[in-house]
């Protein structure tokens, strides 16, 4: 099953058809009244980073499920700016490329813009985790074989994301943030997984969760 695909953009266009279809959806795939309330929070959270991406943009939201697959929360993003437009806003990024992105729904905003404004000054998306500064932003992040997602293709994940905090075994200040922002976090503790894809010019977000 899969929901209407809304269009929405930053200050809050399409808020009231996305929650009208994701109540729509729970109520049609017979989640209980707790799941369907998470559903709504996750579609909340995306909301949200909608309104938070700088710039000018639209995005289309859907929700789909196939039989025994987890629910799954489409954001595909699209920049409608020309390239003047992209040039000032790559500039206006780069005056403020050192001020650290706050909490995971940030980590995943700056991801999104990144690869949708083709920001690479940080070399955030290629930064490999050992040897040098560990980069929270980018842990998780990894190629995909071009065979599948075409040549210059990047995932980040959430849940490969919690499992290199996990894994990091010197608790540094770094260390001990990132493990508070995924506590913290309303979509950490929700989901069971996000992903952004980055493939060119095409940004999406999928949110997965399995409901019982």
């Amino acid at each position: 099953m899969q929901t209407d695909i809304i269009k929405v953009a930053g200050k809050e266009d399409g808020r009231e058809a996305v929650l009208s279809e994701a109540e729509k959806f729970a109520s049609y795939v017979g989640l209980d009244s707790r799941s369907a309330m998470r559903l709504r929070l996750i579609a909340e959270e995306t909301l949200g980073l909608v309104n938070a991406i700088a710039g000018d943009f639209s995005a289309d939201f859907w929700i789909e499920k196939e039989k025994d697959e987890p629910c799954a929360v489409h954001l595909k993003v699209k920049t409608d700016m020309d390239q003047a437009k992209k040039q000032e806003f790559i500039e206006a990024s780069t005056d403020r490329k050192n001020d650290a992105a706050k909490g995971i729904m940030g980590k995943i905003r700056e991801i999104i813009e990144n690869g949708l404004y083709s920001i690479d000054e940080t070399g955030k998306l290629q930064a490999e985790y050992g040897g040098g500064p560990v980069v929270y932003g980018s842990m998780g992040m990894c190629n995909v074989d071009s065979a599948i997602a075409g040549s210059g293709a990047y995932i980040w994940s959430l849940q490969r994301y919690r499992e290199s905090v996990e894994a990091e075994k010197d608790r540094t200040a770094a260390v001990e943030e990132a493990w508070d922002e995924l506590e913290k976090s309303v979509i950490a503790n929700i989901a069971d997984d996000v992903r952004v894809s980055i493939s060119g010019s095409k940004v999406e977000m999928i949110i997965e969760k399995k409901f019982d």
